[in-house]
Order: C-alpha cells, then sequence, then structure tokens
C-alpha cells in the first residue's frame, strides 16, 4: 500500500511538472498575452512609427544614419513627424555627429545604422562617446527575430558587442515593447553618468504585418503533425509579434535620476575646504549638465576662488582671462594640493597615481592603388558605377515606405579623387558617352605605363532585385 502511494506522489508530481511547463511555455510564447490583446492584421502601421513617436516626444531633433533596409522604418517615419534625418558615409561619422549633440545641446544624441558591420562600424565612436559621458541613444537593425543565430545576412551577436560600451543594451522582440524599452533606454542615457545605451530592432518588429507575414509563410510544410506543429508555431509567433502593437501608450519622458549632494556631504565639504591652504578644483563635462546652469557654477568658483582646471566640455567656462583658471603643471598642482575637489570628472586611482583616464586612437593608412608616391602606385583599373543614390535601398523603401529620406545621394566626383591620389580619373556621362571607347584605350594606356586609373561612370536607374527587401 505504501508503494502505492509512493507511485502515486511522484505520478502527481509529474503530472504538476507538465502541467508547469505547459503553462511556462504558453506565457513565453505569448499565447496568454494574445487571448486579451488583439493583433491587427489590416493595419498598415510599421514598428518604426512607434520609434519616431517616442524620439518627438522626448524633443529628439536629428537623427544621424547610414540608410540600410534593417532601419528604414525608422528613418521614413522619423522624416514624416518632423525629425531631420541626416545621412552621412560611414556608420562611425553618424555615432559621431549624435555624440556632438548631446554634448552641444545637453539632449541625447541618436544615431540609427543597419545590422551587423553597420554596427561593428559604430564601436570606436560609440567607446568615445562611453568615455565623454555623452548620453547616446544607438538604434541597429538586426536579423529577424526567428532567424538570429541561424546564418541570416549581416546577423552577428550584437548584444554581446555593446554591452562593455554601453549602460544599456536592449533587443526588441515584439513591437509592442518598442515604446516601453525607448522611454526606459533614454531615461538611462541621461540619468546618473550620462552615457551611451544601446537598441537592437530585428527587422520584423519594424515593418508592417502585412509584408512581415508573407516571409512567415511556408512553401512546404512538412506533412502530419509536424507539418502542423509548425505551422502553428510559426502563426502564433506572428501573432505574438504585433499583438497589442498599435494600443495607446504613454510615450513621454520617465523621469532622469541626477545625483544630487546630501545636506551632511556638503556640510563635510565646506569644512575641509574651509581648513585647505592648497585646494585644487578639477572640473569635466558633467559640471556642465542640468539642473545647475553653467553660469551659475562659474560665479559660484569665482567666489570661492580656488584654483580650477577645466577638462572635457567644461572648458572655457570661466573664460579666457579669468585668475582661478590653471591651464599647464596639471600634475604638479594635485602634488602639493592638500585637498582635491572633483566636479563632474571621470576619475581613476592608482597606487602613487590620481589622474584621468583617456582612449587615444591613431590611425592611417593609404588608398593602395592611389598612394602618393610612385612606389605606392599599383596599376589597376577602377571602374564606379555612379547613380547617386543608394539604389538597392531606395528601390525597395520608395514604394513599401514612401519616401526617398536618406537615399539620395550628389554624383560625386570620384575621378577628382583619382587624381588627387597621384592616379588619372575620367569622367563618363551622356555628355561624352560616344567617346567611351577612346577613353578605355586612354585609361588602358595608363594602366601599361604604370599609373592607376579610375572610370567614374554616371548610370542610371535599374529594377535590379524589384520586389525584395534589401537584407
Amino acid at each position: 500500500m505504501e508503494s502505492f502511494t509512493i507511485l502515486g506522489s511522484v505520478l502527481g508530481c509529474s503530472v504538476c511538472v507538465a502541467v508547469g511547463g505547459l503553462v511556462f511555455a504558453a506565457y513565453k510564447l505569448g499565447v496568454f498575452y494574445q487571448l486579451f490583446h488583439k493583433t491587427e492584421t489590416k493595419s498598415p502601421r510599421h514598428g518604426g512609427e512607434s520609434v519616431a513617436e517616442v524620439l518627438r516626444a522626448h524633443g529628439v531633433k536629428f537623427l544621424f544614419t547610414l540608410v540600410g533596409g534593417h532601419i528604414s522604418p525608422i528613418l521614413v517615419a522619423c522624416e514624416k513627424v518632423g525629425i531631420r534625418v541626416v545621412d552621412t558615409r560611414h556608420e562611425a561619422t553618424a555615432v559621431f555627429a549624435a555624440d556632438a549633440v548631446a554634448r552641444l545641446s545637453g539632449t541625447v544624441g541618436v544615431a540609427a545604422v543597419t545590422a551587423g558591420p553597420g554596427l561593428t562600424n559604430t564601436v570606436t565612436a560609440v567607446k568615445n562617446a562611453q568615455m565623454a559621458e555623452s548620453p547616446l541613444l544607438l538604434l541597429g537593425g538586426a536579423a529577424a527575430t526567428l532567424l538570429q543565430g541561424r546564418g541570416a545576412l549581416q546577423d552577428i551577436d550584437q548584444m554581446s558587442l555593446f554591452k562593455p560600451l554601453c549602460k544599456f543594451c536592449a533587443s526588441i522582440r515584439t513591437v509592442r515593447e518598442i515604446v516601453p524599452t525607448l522611454r526606459k533606454a533614454l531615461a538611462i542615457a541621461q540619468s546618473g553618468t550620462p552615457g551611451p545605451v544601446f537598441i537592437e530592432f530585428p527587422i520584423d518588429t519594424l515593418y508592417p504585418y502585412h509584408l512581415v507575414s508573407q516571409e512567415f509563410a511556408v512553401k512546404n510544410p512538412p506533412k502530419g503533425l509536424m507539418g502542423k506543429f509548425v505551422s502553428w508555431y510559426l502563426n502564433n509567433h506572428l501573432m505574438n509579434l504585433f499583438a497589442g502593437a498599435w494600443e495607446t501608450r504613454e510615450v513621454s519622458p520617465l523621469p532622469v535620476h541626477v545625483p544630487q549632494a546630501t545636506d551632511d556631504q556638503l556640510q563635510k565639504c565646506i569644512e575641509l575646504l574651509s581648513r585647505a591652504k592648497k585646494p585644487v578644483i578639477l572640473l569635466g563635462s558633467q559640471a556642465t549638465l542640468p539642473p545647475t546652469p553653467v553660469e551659475d557654477i562659474r560665479k559660484a568658483l569665482e567666489d570661492l576662488g580656488v584654483p580650477c582646471f577645466l577638462g572635457g566640455m567644461s572648458r572655457g567656462m570661466l573664460g579666457k582671462d579669468s585668475p582661478i583658471h590653471i591651464r599647464q603643471n596639471r600634475r604638479d598642482a594635485l602634488k602639493e594640493a592638500d585637498l582635491v575637489l572633483l566636479a563632474g570628472y571621470i576619475c581613476v586611482v592608482h597606487p602613487r597615481v590620481l589622474g584621468v583616464t583617456g582612449l587615444c586612437y591613431f590611425g592611417g593608412q593609404k588608398l593602395k592603388g592611389f598612394g602618393s608616391t610612385g612606389v605606392d602606385w599599383t596599376p589597376v583599373i577602377a571602374v564606379v558605377g555612379n547613380d547617386a543614390c543608394w539604389s538597392q535601398i531606395s528601390r525597395e523603401q520608395v514604394p513599401i515606405l514612401g519616401s526617398n529620406v536618406a537615399c539620395g545621394l550628389f554624383f560625386t566626383d570620384y575621378h577628382t579623387v583619382a587624381d588627387g591620389y597621384g592616379g588619372k580619373g575620367y569622367l563618363v556621362g551622356r555628355e561624352n558617352g560616344e567617346q567611351l571607347s577612346d577613353i578605355i584605350r586612354k585609361v588602358q594606356k595608363e594602366t601599361r605605363e604604370g599609373r592607376a586609373t579610375l572610370l567614374n561612370v554616371l548610370i542610371g536607374k535599374t529594377n535590379f532585385r524589384e520586389g525584395s527587401i534589401s537584407v
């Protein structure tokens, strides 16, 4: 009898574990959420619109980018709500520009780049923002939620790359997460010690339902029970992706935590300063941040009359003729000081050293083939098809989203660049197209003589790959 009791207990526990597992799986798959929140399959809206709404509500005026199919909905939506989309020629430049906006305006700088190499190109600029304590929001494209880790185009582990560089990293898994995640990220970027934050957007969280659903369609599903399960799983994932996506949500800024000294800390500082004979104040970028106006800080420093060293964005705070501004011999001053006050300053203490850590980057390379000396010349013929557009992106962005934002370029004078590097450049357009044979013979002659050449060929538009999203 006892053995039956034990067996019954074991079976009961097994059933409980099984039921609990099913409930947990249903929760993770969004089954319960879908019971109470509608999926609007007919809605033309897309996730980029949610991004734009939050950015506008937070006073963002500029979005810096280098266009890519992964992020086109964000760019188009931002343009429609009045955010100026500034396209650059390198992803690092986009982040550096966003960093500059953050430093000069006191608001969050925002950059959006495409997946994979688009994001890896930003690493130096993001690290620079981290070291400078700039509130920066980096928006990155990513492979579709079901294709991550499966060899999709430009799919890499982006989260691991940016976690050491950013205060906050998040990967959007459903459209309904966009608004709360963005609000949280923007608040974190400005709270405490400001710094960069990163959000990755899988492509299926940004495009409209009718387009995403086409990618989820199974052409030849397995037959039998497995086929039914695969079809259910894909359909459930799609429905959960958009469940509750367009419900009204608060988009206004969350409270920003600004560290404030307590009364006891202020009193202790006053006592230390009153007893000090050789005090020194080091001011950094954070001293210029809200809530205290820079002018009030300047006046307080002048009233104190304590010698000051200025660094980062605090440079210039005291004016060029201030008697308390010390420009040189900081090391000697710190050695002799009996009190050092840090205001918005990065400080790392090592044995016998009190100082500031910094990141320096030096790099240089020659455009091989168009070098500045005869030794570096490589006799190559470079042909540039110049259509003054990111056509592969524009070809789908315009009919799907209705805007060519960030895709239009100018006809760059690449032939002049080749001349500047010591090679020889030729421009080929409608005006001299009939002379193409003669130009090619000249190019071949230049190359045989050991000179690198470039043909800058102005071309028209094509419908190559029309109908497919270029990701």
